[in-house]
């Protein structure tokens, strides 16, 4: 157990026998009142994100997930089969499990999955992977600087912004944690 004081962003707390990760926190202490913890905290089971205050003096269990590198393997209809690194085992995921990481999916990519008690919580990609842009909008001449980015589909099926010398055939990185083009890759 933890004072309300020691919650920091991307630990992992129990509530209400629900397991929540701290994806924002701040210590408000009004003029008048009494001193609190604002924190924005996603359930790990449905993914949804809500706010919660805990009192300074209150009480939290806080719980370390167990971590595995797994390897994506295959896709078998709504499942995806990764590896795991160490016993060799088969582990099924499914698409609803996966969300928007499903775009990151590539054969021998190394993920992280957060387990709780075996029951996977959580899966992360690398936080750069690289893509190849197969369609990329031509440049506007003339565009200003604040309408230079343009839309380009990625061959994993993503739709992202682009700086204007990006053309389809480009090698890009991207940051898998919101999507976003990081640099051109030369070859």
């Amino acid at each position: 157990m933890i004072s309300a004081t020691q919650i920091r962003k991307g630990i992992i707390i129990q509530l209400n026998d629900k397991l929540y990760r701290v994806e924002d926190m701040e210590h408000v202490t009004p003029g008048k009142g009494q001193a609190l913890v604002q924190t924005k905290i996603r359930d790990l089971v449905d993914m949804s994100v809500r706010n919660y205050r805990f009192r300074p003096s209150e009480k939290v269990e806080r719980v370390v997930l167990d971590t595995k590198e797994i390897n994506y393997s295959y896709h078998d209809g709504d499942n995806y089969i990764f590896m795991d690194n160490e016993t060799y085992e088969q582990i099924s995921l499914t698409s609803e499990f996966l969300g928007d990481n499903v775009y990151y999916l590539k054969e021998e990519v190394v993920f992280t999955l957060e387990l709780f008690k075996g029951q996977p919580m959580n899966i992360t990609p690398p936080i750069n992977m690289e893509f190849e842009v197969v369609e990329a909008e031509k440049t506007l001449k003339g565009a200003t600087v604040q309408a230079s980015y343009k839309p380009a589909k990625l061959n994993n099926g993503m739709e992202i912004m682009v700086p204007p010398f990006i053309e389809a055939g480009n090698i890009i990185r991207l940051d898998t944690r919101d999507g976003s083009y990081v640099e051109r890759i030369s070859k």
